[in-house]
């Protein structure tokens, strides 16, 4: 984790910000600003902060836009869908934090609370994958007994064991047979 620059270390960034974006001081305005208050800050530091915070606010822009390109995309999908997907995607960036630790930077994260993360996300992957297979199976379940009512109910009416299992296949989707 690189180190914090003085502009952060005073707490002085969403002040910057406000300055430029709202009161639209120049980068030298906001740094004499600054100065006369007391705070150790230069034009330069005023502009890494500016350029920084872009930086922060496009990668905001972009993962908004990506989860909003996913519920799209998985609009017809079940909110189970969606979860799972979500769930997935917030375990590769878990794992890209790990992978993206200094050992010299240990010392700093709370390495307890990215284990934590990626310990309940992981969780929920289990539950996802728990309540996929019990719909399956009970859908399963379902069309199982519902091709057993089509096949007592077309015995009556006298339908023959060919014409049945047609009927079955086309209004179940599934060939069902006791060989």
């Amino acid at each position: 984790m690189p180190r914090r620059n003085k502009v952060e270390l005073q707490g002085l960034v969403d002040r910057i910000v406000e300055m430029f974006y709202k009161q639209n001081l120049s980068q030298r305005e906001i740094a004499e600003t600054l100065k006369a208050e007391g705070y150790d800050v230069s034009k330069s530091g005023v502009g890494r902060a500016l350029v920084d915070y872009a930086g922060q606010m496009k990668a905001y822009k972009e993962a908004t836009m990506e989860a909003t390109n996913i519920v799209k995309e998985l609009k017809s999908e079940s909110g189970l869908d969606l979860a799972e997907t979500t769930s997935q995607l917030l375990q590769v960036k878990l794992l890209s934090a790990v992978k993206d630790v200094d050992a010299e930077d240990l010392d700093e994260m709370k390495l307890n609370d990215l284990i934590a993360a990626i310990h309940k996300n992981t969780l929920s992957q289990v539950q996802i994958a728990k309540v996929k297979l019990e719909y399956e199976r009970g859908f399963k379940k379902g069309l199982f007994a519902a091709a057993e009512v089509v096949e007592t109910e077309g015995k009556k009416a006298g339908i023959s064991d060919e014409n049945m299992e047609l009927i079955k296949a086309r209004l179940l989707g599934i060939k069902v047979s006791d060989e």
